[in-house]
């Protein structure tokens, strides 16, 4: 199940749409994602790393981005590099997603697998669109403080999203 939560700047409007969860097409998500990193159209560092462990995963859930230098606020994907802990060695493929999806022979890393089977390797060097900044990942407790990127006035939640 998927949920989120709209946000809204009280002073100039500006709306913000966040997202928390797995919905059903996350083994395809999951799947695009990691070929996506090993063509390098992620960038060279997440390329390097699948061609260094080519059993690592990463995490490829939505994330909230928020600018150190600048502020922006950005939709994107966590990326965060794990690597099989020492005796865990990934299966492939996975058995069925759901009874809607059932997409079983698709290779996918869920957050409570990277938990409990991997270790961190690295953070995805996220990078401002607007400034060129770094970006940094939010928390829930920031995510219910967010400021506006335009006027920096504390932005309200506008709504809740269900899905899935």
């Amino acid at each position: 199940m998927g949920h989120g939560i709209e946000k809204k700047c009280r002073k100039c409007g500006f709306r913000l749409t966040i997202y928390k969860g797995v919905g059903m097409m996350f083994p395809s998500v999951y799947m695009d994602t990691v070929e996506k990193a090993k063509k390098g159209e992620l960038g060279q560092e997440i390329q390097d790393f699948f061609k260094q462990f080519p059993n690592g995963a990463i995490n490829a859930e939505g994330a909230t981005l928020c600018c150190n230098t600048c502020g922006n606020i950005a939709r994107g994907k966590n990326l965060t590099m794990y690597i099989p802990k020492e005796g865990y060695s990934p299966c492939r493929p996975r058995g069925a997603w759901s009874v809607c999806a059932p997409q079983e022979d698709y290779f996918y890393v869920l957050k409570s697998d990277l938990d409990r089977n991997y270790t961190e390797y690295a953070k995805y060097p996220h990078k401002c669109a607007k400034c060129g900044g770094d970006m940094h990942i939010a928390d829930d407790k920031e995510e219910d403080t967010l400021k506006c990127p335009h006027c920096k006035v504390q932005m309200e939640d506008d709504g809740l999203i269900m899905w899935d």
